[in-house]
């Protein structure tokens, strides 16, 4: 499985390596684009269209791994989409709002375990074994 694949495709299977890294770059990108969007666009120097592009390809990236992970434990890949609306709703740093704050905090500990749960050794119904840090 060659980058592009890794980072584009829905199909397939990934270890915890490849989903640690791109998870990790996805968080950051997130906390800083939601609490100050004026501070990535100094860091990127984009364009407002250009910011918003690469913020969705970044999403694009995320949910492709995310995906490929889910397949690497056995899950369907449509599971990504309950942890994706609950990173989006939630707000982990807002005390005013627990409840945000608990859908937030379900996602997070969710692709925390998807960064420690090892995946099938065998091939399943999503492809062989993933190559790395499965």
């Amino acid at each position: 499985m060659d980058v592009g694949e890794v980072l584009f495709a829905y199909r397939g299977r990934v270890g915890r390596l490849p989903f640690v890294a791109t998870i990790a770059a996805s968080w950051v990108l997130l906390f800083a684009s939601r609490y100050d969007i004026r501070f990535v666009h100094f860091l990127a120097g984009l364009s407002q269209p250009a910011l918003l592009g690469s913020m969705a390809m970044a999403a694009w990236i995320a949910s492709a791994v995310m995906v490929k992970r889910l397949h690497d434990v056995g899950w369907s890949g449509l599971n990504m989409i309950w942890i994706a609306l609950l990173a989006l709703l939630g707000d982990p740093l807002d005390t005013s709002a627990p409840l945000l704050m608990g859908t937030a905090a379900v996602s997070i500990f969710a692709q925390l375990w998807l960064c420690i749960e090892p995946g099938t050794r065998r091939a399943n119904r999503f492809g062989n074994a993933a190559p790395l840090g499965g």
